[in-house]
């Protein structure tokens, strides 16, 4: 089996398996949350995230490059991540009281406990994406899943836990944010143990810094983007929707939907360290289009499953409240197979140094989603905010395609050139 083969098998086995109990946690947290909790803690967790793109500076990205290419030494990479967290951390210790008590009466708890909460999510998701990457880097899928899969196990026991002995929402709210900083610190930890590394005062040089944050500038801009193209329907249907059971719908709508997307993302986080090292070019543009034939047919599958069992399988799932999941879901569908195509094709832009790309293919969609937005505000529901998004979905996929045809120097029509042999391919890939 070839280093890109295996490399995709690890990546869908052990990133699976993490993103299965990620999907546990959901679900246990929507069913007891109902639809109108579940849609603050969405709300809080979507706004945190920004707090996450705008302090990460999307290094995570670098990181990847930087020591695939062997251009910087991981353990320098590694020392820099654990300070700028802290660094960061600080910052929105500091910062987030004064916005939750100045710019945002949405959030029903205290400003001291959804700041603390923002500042435990902030902390632990950078840790975790800055040391995720740094072992994808190194091509080490299964020790950073495995450890984030068992933690999501014991979270979703204590929240059962709590339940049972009737803790209230707010404790089982802190309990989840209060986790994700553990997860992150139980990653770093099991970085500098397993290739023995010893904490020190040893960072890249100031060249290397240059050219590491001259590298991740122009992702941070492109992420800037795609974070509003996938996120910027939240605060609309928030602003015009019709209640708060609505936002929770949609959100869990949203959310479960860019689920569709793990496997794509699991993908291009295997391709993209080989592409940075520059070794099998070739084969990787023929994985890239083999994997998008494949998505095509397996999205068909699954919106034909959604459209026959999904009005009762939501409600069943995720409860009761969830009972307008359905349309936005078969809405959204398309859009999400377009992403899972794009991601694709992002990570062979970011892997050639051509991030370019991907900032206007962002643009191009954001921009195609405020406009539809604005011209359908005074008829803005969930189901009008599902159409827009699929729209903007598919806008910034086909500027991927067409720069990807000609930057590969294939005919984009090959790419659908449907074929036994590709699902060959994909049984060697996964069971050899």
């Amino acid at each position: 089996m070839s280093i890109v083969s295996n490399n995709l098998k690890q990546s869908i086995i052990w990133r699976g398996f993490y993103f299965i109990t990620l999907l546990l946690v959901n679900i246990v947290l929507s069913r007891f949350l109902k639809a109108e909790g579940a849609g603050v803690i969405f709300y809080l967790a979507n706004l945190f995230s920004f707090g996450v793109l705008i302090f990460s500076f999307n290094l995570d990205g670098g990181f990847t490059f930087f020591s695939s290419s062997k251009l910087i030494k991981h353990h320098q990479l590694a020392n820099l991540a654990v300070v700028w967290t802290i660094f960061f951390g600080l910052i929105t210790y500091f910062f987030l009281p004064i916005y939750f008590s100045k710019f945002d009466e949405f959030v029903f708890t205290e400003v001291n406990k959804a700041s603390i909460n923002g500042l435990y999510y902030i902390v632990g998701i950078l840790l975790f994406n800055f040391f995720t990457a740094l072992f994808y880097s190194l091509g080490n899928f299964v020790l950073p899943n495995i450890i984030l899969g068992v933690t999501n196990l014991l979270l979703v026991a204590l929240i059962y836990f709590g339940i049972k002995t009737n803790s209230s929402s707010t404790n089982i709210i802190n309990y989840y944010f209060q986790f994700i900083t553990f997860q992150g610190v139980a990653v770093v930890i099991a970085y500098y143990l397993y290739y023995k590394i010893l904490p020190s005062f040893q960072f890249p040089s100031c060249k290397e810094f240059k050219e590491l944050f001259r590298y991740s500038s122009i992702s941070l801009v492109g992420n800037f983007l795609f974070f509003f193209v996938y996120r910027l329907d939240y605060w609309f249907v928030k602003e015009f929707g019709n209640n708060i059971a609505d936002l929770g719908n949609y959100i869990q709508s949203s959310k479960l939907s860019q689920l569709l997307l793990i496997a794509p993302q699991i993908l291009a986080s295997s391709i993209f360290p080989q592409l940075a090292s520059g070794k099998n070019q070739e084969e990787i543009v023929e994985t890239i289009s083999r994997l998008c034939r494949i998505f095509s047919i397996i999205f068909l599958a699954i919106f034909i499953i959604v459209l026959i069992l999904g009005k009762w399988l939501f409600p069943f799932v995720f409860g009761s409240s969830f009972s307008n999941m359905y349309l936005p879901i078969l809405i959204l569908l398309p859009g999400i197979f377009c992403l899972s195509s794009s991601a694709l094709l992002s990570a062979y832009f970011s892997g050639r140094k051509q991030n370019h790309i991907n900032l206007y293919a962002a643009a191009f969609a954001l921009m195609v989603m405020v406009a539809f937005t604005i011209i359908f505000k005074s008829q803005y529901t969930i189901y009008v905010a599902a159409t827009i998004s699929s729209i903007a979905y598919f806008a910034e996929t086909l500027f991927c395609f067409y720069h990807y045809s000609k930057k590969a120097s294939i005919h984009w029509k090959t790419i659908f050139n449907y074929s036994i042999n590709d699902w060959v391919w994909l049984k060697k890939l996964l069971f050899n």
